[in-house]
């Protein structure tokens, strides 16, 4: 699909497109390649890699999350970073479950604040149990134990995109938004 900018068009181009440097790219074309090599599958050739590295592949899906919650929002304010990324995934990720939102941004802060499986608030606890078996993506097993499954934030990550792109050909707002963040976090030359 045709973007409302050429600027659009190079950060959502497809990770199975490859290209040649010198070039630039957009920074998420880049990190869905990334993201698809750590889940063990080539973008280009859609074939099964032999080498998956599951945590940094989860870890780049939730800085890809973090990313386009500031395209959405139009800010990159520090403080707001949980509220960009809880507002992103209600409104991108459906269906999920109510508080999910919550959950999933608190493996975000445990994967890549401490690279592990725990985090906590103010008043909760969060110990994770990571899978990759494209099962449901949030599930609670006793008070505050979740497993959260890899491939199918892979899945619901990708299928947010399109939607968010779909909302952001349409509406003004949307576009101002990405086009002042694209000139911080857009794109990348490689020489």
């Amino acid at each position: 699909m045709k973007m409302f900018d050429p600027k659009a068009d190079l950060f959502f181009e497809s990770p199975k497109i490859s290209r040649t440097p010198p070039t630039d790219y957009g920074v998420l074309h880049l990190l869905r390649r990334d993201i698809c090599l750590c889940l063990g599958w080539d973008p280009v050739t859609q074939t099964q890699t032999s080498h998956p590295t599951l945590w940094p592949g989860g870890m780049a899906i939730l800085a890809g999350i973090d990313l386009v919650a500031k395209y959405l929002k139009g800010d990159d304010t520090i403080g707001q970073v949980g509220q960009r990324f809880r507002d992103y995934v209600v409104k991108y990720f459906q269906p999920i479950s109510s508080g999910d939102e919550a959950t999933i941004y608190q493996l975000r802060n445990a994967l890549l604040h401490s690279f592990g499986l725990y985090s906590q608030t103010k008043t909760n606890s969060y110990h994770f149990v990571l899978s990759a078996n494209e099962s449901p993506l949030v599930q609670l097993y006793g008070s505050d134990t979740y497993q959260i499954d890899l491939r199918t934030l892979h899945q619901k990550f990708e299928d947010s995109l399109g939607k968010y792109s779909a909302d952001l050909n349409t509406d003004a707002a949307l576009q101002n938004n990405f086009l002042k963040m694209f000139v911080n976090y857009g794109a990348i030359h490689v020489g």
